[in-house]
């Protein structure tokens, strides 16, 4: 049950701002939950949600919440993609790109992944220091997207730097208090432009010469008759490219974070690989990379007797959710031996309370569920078990700065120093 403590709303105002709860918002979320479970932030300008229940009802109430904010914030930089769709036009996209993301269809790219992970390996040190960010998270979902694609392993770093530089344009916040002429906005619109630039030919080829690529798929996919524009399967690719790179690099860096943090559980996994599956699926719950999602408010509604009015930005905590009390004991300890948690399984159409465990909100749930789930959990387990491989005794490196840092919507480490022995 949550315990309720009055305190005045000014007090929470300063604190959302202050270098406190940015260092770490955990404490005050908790509060939040109890005292002020459905707060308007005056200078963000929406609705904050943070208890577990109220961030499953508002991602599964697709009748009076819409993602239409998406033109005003993400699709400045993308352009027109399905996540700016709500209706039966976003079912009929989704239906497009999909399949080629899950299940059979997407084990053919178990082998991009697995030889970008050990390219990116084979340049550690034997034996030493290595920050685990630089050295491999950031490369390899990119390099895995680019092989995807059909592009040439010589564009690894062209389309690494395209990626960066989106990710930088990307602050929910800074759009939405209309800070829309930013240096580092304006820098992502070109970097986007730049991509759809350079990958239109190879489009057009793809239409009369398909290959074996997930271009040639996507162009030649159709749902009820209909295919993807030239301009839709450009912003989709530089979709892909940022959010299917996000949750991937950011979630290996936070996962390793946690376990090199939690020696008895980082003992675990190296002892039984498999346990990898646990693991990620722990940090997505514990320390989830995109620790919120925007929505808008069509129609009036109502979430822990608060009424949020019609046409309000409504911000879903889904990290504050993730680490409720009343949902999961002892949330803030990462333990990937939960019983009261969905482990290596998705929960995209709910989150399914069966037998006393929960699933954890890190890639939302509903329609707008993320598409790339499977490609993230496939390279952060494959690529974590190459790692063993490489990396015997891994451990923080002496100073190691394990500080997450909020920038571009999402919270990580800026760096993963592991210090290994020769395997």
């Amino acid at each position: 049950m949550y315990v309720f403590v009055m305190e005045t709303q000014r007090s929470i105002d300063e604190l959302l701002y202050s270098e406190e709860h940015y260092a770490d918002p955990y404490p005050l979320w908790k509060r939040m939950r109890h005292e002020a479970p459905v707060f308007y932030d005056k200078r963000l300008n929406a609705w904050l949600l943070t208890r577990y229940g109220d961030c499953v009802e508002a991602f599964s109430n697709h009748t009076d919440f819409s993602n239409q904010l998406y033109s005003k914030t993400l699709g400045v930089v993308f352009g027109p993609t399905m996540l700016d769709k709500d209706g039966h036009e976003h079912v009929v996209q989704r239906r497009i790109v999909a399949p080629e993301f899950v299940g059979k269809r997407f084990e053919p790219y178990y082998e991009a992944i697995e030889r970008n992970a050990r390219n990116l390996i084979d340049q550690f040190p034997d034996y030493g220091i290595v920050d685990l960010v630089n050295a491999f998270t950031t490369r390899l979902p990119v390099n895995v997207i680019v092989d995807m694609l059909g592009m040439d392993q010589s564009d690894h770093n062209r389309f690494h730097d395209w990626y960066t530089t989106m990710m930088a344009g990307l602050s929910v916040k800074d759009l939405l208090e209309s800070q829309f002429s930013s240096e580092k906005q304006n820098l992502g619109v070109l970097a986007h432009q730049q991509l759809a630039e350079y990958v239109e030919p190879i489009i057009e080829d793809r239409k009369s010469c398909p290959v074996n690529d997930l271009i040639s798929k996507i162009v030649h996919a159709e749902a009820e008759g209909q295919k993807l524009t030239m301009t839709e399967i450009q912003a989709f690719i530089s979709l892909l490219l940022v959010a299917g790179g996000e949750t991937t690099d950011k979630g290996i860096a936070n996962m390793w974070t946690q376990l090199l943090q939690n020696p008895d559980q980082l003992e675990a996994v190296l002892d039984d690989n498999n346990l990898f599956d646990a693991a990620f699926s722990e940090m997505m719950r514990h320390s989830p990379p995109v620790p919120g999602q925007l929505r808008y408010s069509v129609n009036e509604v109502t979430f822990s007797g608060v009424t949020i009015p019609a046409n309000q930005a409504v911000y879903i905590q889904l990290a504050s959710a993730n680490n409720d009390e009343t949902v999961f004991s002892d949330p803030r300890s990462f333990k990937i031996d939960r019983d009261d948690l969905h482990l290596s399984k998705e929960r995209k159409m709910g989150h399914h309370g069966d037998e006393g465990r929960y699933g954890h909100l890190g890639f939302g749930l509903g329609k707008h569920f993320c598409l790339g789930y499977e490609m993230a959990r496939v390279e952060a387990v494959m690529g974590s078990t190459l790692l063993c491989e490489k990396m015997k005794n891994p451990r923080l490196a002496p100073g190691a700065d394990t500080a997450f840092i909020m920038k571009s919507g999402t919270r990580s480490p800026l760096e993963v120093l592991i210090e290994y022995d020769q395997a």
